[in-house]
């Protein structure tokens, strides 16, 4: 009888370290299948709205912004190339409304945030009612413009509630939305008024983010609350101060309900802000592709304001 020598070629044993360890990398792959899985459905409606209401309105944007058409026959559109992009900065209608606009951001800019930010100051410390007080400030914010836009015109108005409180003191009466010489400071103070909220808030956020043992040493230091508050509070806010600043940045760039509903971007262009210059060269000019154009301009702007803004804001002290 011949005794069959199985064969080490043909017969292949495993360790058992082998086996658990390949089993494991399997799992491994499974799990991370089913975690992909599970967050790609989370994700597919956030992404399918933003690609819908976001960048497929950009890319339309962009193709308009190179043709030339009305509203009444699109399908008649010519392409003009770069010509429209041309008319934004040799239509003097076009040039005042960016240039109304970039005075109101400079004077919103400049207003807003140091108020927001001693407004801010002030609800930090030990206040009665402070839950109150932060409420009554922030409500402005999350109130409808065409609401707000809607009371400042009455206030505003030459009979309104203003004008009545000058006539107690002896000055005539005065319609702050039809003289071109305050309308757009009227609707500079309107914007400080809602907005300003936001900006208290979140430097608020800031302001509590700030280690207590730092203001602690400063002050055993001998530096007084305006010493502290230009010399460690304000450094220490330069990540808030950067977001407060290119968010109302964002903010006085889009500004339109003031100009549609209070002064119609009057009087003579003096509050003819460029998104309601956008709005009418659209839909009364009935010229949508020069509106494209505007907007791919203040987009542009836009961008670009905000990433000098950081970098000018950029600082080393970081929390």
């Amino acid at each position: 009888m011949i005794a069959t020598i199985p064969d080490a070629r043909t017969k292949r044993t495993s360790r058992p370290g082998q086996q658990t360890q390949s089993g494991g990398s399997r799992s491994r792959r499974r799990r991370n299948v089913r975690d992909a899985a599970a967050a790609a459905g989370f994700l597919a409606p956030f992404v399918i709205l933003t690609l819908v209401f976001q960048y497929v309105p950009l890319a339309v944007l962009a193709r308009d912004s190179v043709h030339q058409f009305t509203l009444f026959n699109p399908e008649m559109a010519e392409f003009v190339g770069g010509q429209n992009f041309v008319r934004v900065f040799s239509d003097p209608e076009t040039v005042q409304s960016l240039i109304v606009t970039g005075w109101f951001m400079v004077v919103f800019l400049a207003v807003v945030v140091p108020l927001g930010l001693l407004i801010a100051v002030y609800l930090n410390g030990r206040l009665p009612a402070r839950g109150l007080v932060r409420t009554m400030v922030f409500l402005p914010v999350v109130t409808s413009s065409v609401v707000v836009a809607t009371m400042w015109t009455f206030m505003l108005a030459q009979s309104g509630l203003i004008s009545g409180l000058l006539s107690s003191a002896g000055v005539p009466p005065i319609n702050f939305l039809t003289n071109k010489d305050t309308a757009l400071a009227a609707i500079v103070i309107m914007c400080v008024w809602q907005q300003v909220g936001l900006a208290a808030v979140l430097f608020l956020g800031g302001l509590q983010a700030i280690p207590a043992d730092v203001q602690e040493a400063s002050e055993i230091d001998g530096a007084g609350p305006v010493r502290r508050l230009i010399h460690v509070t304000i450094p220490m806010l330069s990540r808030t101060t950067v977001l407060v600043v290119v968010m109302m940045t964002v903010f006085s760039l889009q500004v339109f309900a003031p100009a549609f509903i209070m002064t119609t971007g009057g009087p003579e262009g003096s509050t003819n802000f460029v998104m309601y210059h956008v709005y009418r060269t659209a839909f009364f000019l009935q010229d949508p592709g020069f509106a494209s154009a505007i907007s791919i301009v203040v987009l542009v702007f836009a961008l670009t304001i905000s990433l000098i803004q950081m970098r000018l804001l950029k600082m080393k002290w970081n929390f």
